[in-house]
Order: structure tokens, then sequence, then C-alpha cells
């Protein structure tokens, strides 16, 4: 009988156990990481598996950025190409999020200020040209 018992707990543990396929990436307690479609942000749970922290807002996807030394995942606007010559948005007008900084045109950048609209924050120095790097306007060096 107590074999009997042992095989039942056996068989029992084998069912309950998840198959390989079901299995999650194990992960150090704490971590943070991009979902893998990049449409939120995880985090690593006490019992060491991924968890959906949340997803990102509309019109924006999760990048990893540094952050003090480390990488880090945020969810960043998706820079939006112009429409009118080439420039996109301009100076005075309405913008989406506040906060949020882009290129303008190819040689300025602007910021959406807390009223909703559009300010030119400065020019790039001569010699450089606005791009974005992970979803963020930088003046770099035109090569």
């Amino acid at each position: 009988m107590k074999y009997f018992t042992a095989t039942l707990l056996l068989a029992a543990t084998a069912l309950a156990a998840p198959s390989v396929s079901e299995k999650r990436e194990a992960c150090t307690f704490g971590n943070y990481q991009c979902s893998k479609d990049n449409k939120g942000i995880q985090v690593c749970d006490i019992t060491g598996n991924w968890v959906n922290v949340g997803d990102c807002p509309k019109g924006t996807s999760c990048e990893n950025l540094p952050q003090n030394g480390y990488e880090l995942p945020f969810c960043t606007n998706t820079p939006k190409v112009a429409a009118r010559n080439g420039r996109g948005p301009s100076p005075g007008d309405k913008c989406q999020t506040p906060g949020q900084y882009q290129c303008f045109g190819a040689y300025a950048i602007q910021v959406c200020d807390t009223q909703n609209v559009l300010q030119k924050v400065g020019d790039c120095p001569q010699r450089s040209h606005c791009e974005y790097i992970n979803g963020i306007p930088f003046c770099v060096a035109s090569v």
C-alpha cells in the first residue's frame, strides 16, 4: 500500500508540473524588462516569474534606456514623421504629451509644454543635426 501511495503521489506531481512549453524564463526578483512585444513593462516577482506591471500608453512602446548606469525599460513616444515640408509640427502648434521632446526639422529640437503647445528648445550647433536615439531627439555630429 505504501508503494502504491508513493507511486500515486509521484504521478500527481508529474501531472501538476508545467510542461516545458509552459515554463517561463526565470528571473531575479526586482528586475524589470520590456514585454516581448514591447507594449508593456514587466517585473520579476518574488517567485522568480515575470509579471506585467502595465501596458504602455497608446502611441508609445517600451524601450530599454540608460539610467544611472543601468538599462531600464521606459514607455517612450514613437517619433512621428512629418507632414508639411518634412518638418512636422512647428513651435506654437498643439501637442498631446507635455514633456515630450522631438526634432523640429533636421536642425532643432522642440518640446511640448504644460499647456500642450510646442516650444522650440534650440537649434543644433553647426555641423550637427537632430536625430532620434532610443526615441529621444539629440543633436549629433553630421558626418
